[in-house]
């Protein structure tokens, strides 16, 4: 090209830039550590206190997500309001049907940060319309729970993916790289623990808590959802839930979803076909054990053999430990 014809088109598009106010990521982004809010994920938050409200703000700290809208059962109690404080342009919901109803349209994606027992009604609305969730272990209350969730994901084509800190921190690429060399390989037997004082403790209960004075903020009826009616009793949110058979999951679904997180993942463990619990301190038939002892079994899969997990928690229900294994 001739120098003065390089001149002149250069300025043509020198001119036409200085025509737009929008230039595209690909130009100015992506590569210099922005991204446009058009290439965002628009994401609608249900659950944002507490535990919720710590993967609202991380899923924020990404820079790849617009927070179009808060949903919680109690938009007035001190955990959630420095959230919706911090969010003024997101729009406000207290029951996540209402939400899905009135701006469905707005949002692509949910996270789901709530009590165990309601995660698989919130989840299963959300991918049936054609929402992607990220969903905060465990995934579900029971294992019909999850099942049904793993087959609404491939059913509705959109990704659910189960909130696992786990999943980037070191161990479980240290994990994976061991298991890609062939390192860990013909595994038989997995035993693994929590042995550290959990809120149930200490605990008895012969029946469900007393009623007490429902909090003018928080909708009681929508916090139970579709689990069986019980009373309000403080004791049984905040955390609290983990301690109750009918709201969550102990210290396995407390833990153990950690814990187990990177053989479950490259061993693909998959489902178990036995649950045998072999100790019970303590049973109970509406709190979590003192201590127990679990047996899972899982098949063979591909060319891995057939292999048992045993978890353990509780103080004084500690497994039979190597000598080299240290404090």
């Amino acid at each position: 090209m001739k120098r003065r014809n390089f001149i002149k088109t250069g300025a043509s598009a020198l001119a036409l830039a200085a025509g737009y106010t929008i230039i595209p990521s690909y130009v100015l982004g992506k590569s210099f550590g922005h991204v446009a809010p058009s290439d965002k994920v628009n994401i609608a938050c249900i659950g944002i206190g507490n535990r919720g409200g710590e993967l609202l703000r991380s899923l924020y700290k990404t820079g790849l997500v617009n927070i179009v809208a808060l949903c919680d059962v109690d938009m007035g109690a001190p955990h959630t309001l420095e959230n919706i404080k911090a969010f003024p342009n997101a729009k406000h919901f207290q029951d996540f049907r209402q939400m899905f109803d009135k701006i469905g349209n707005e949002f692509d994606a949910i996270s789901v940060g709530v009590p165990d027992f309601s995660h698989f009604p919130i989840v299963m609305l959300g991918m049936s319309q054609g929402k992607h969730v990220y969903v905060e272990k465990p995934m579900g209350h029971t294992f019909n729970e999850v099942e049904i969730m793993m087959k609404g994901e491939k059913k509705y084509n959109v990704a659910c993916q189960m909130g696992n800190q786990g999943h980037s921190e070191e161990n479980y690429f240290q994990f994976k790289s061991w298991t890609d060399a062939g390192i860990i390989k013909d595994v038989t037997k997995i035993t693994a623990f929590m042995n550290n004082g959990r809120r149930w403790h200490g605990m008895t209960a012969s029946d469900y808590l007393p009623k007490q004075t429902i909090p003018e903020t928080l909708d009681w009826d929508k916090w139970i959802a579709t689990s069986q009616f019980r009373d309000y009793n403080v004791k049984y949110t905040n955390g609290d839930w983990r301690s109750w058979f009918q709201f969550g999951n102990g210290a396995l679904g407390d833990w153990g979803a950690h814990i187990i997180d990177t053989a479950h993942q490259f061993l693909e463990l998959g489902l178990p076909t036995e649950v045998n619990p072999t100790y019970m301190e303590g049973h109970s038939a509406f709190l979590f054990p003192q201590g127990s002892t679990l047996q899972f079994k899982f098949p063979k899969r591909r060319n891995m053999p057939a292999l048992d997990i045993t978890w353990y928690d509780g103080f004084n229900n500690q497994p039979a430990l190597p000598e080299f294994f240290g404090e």
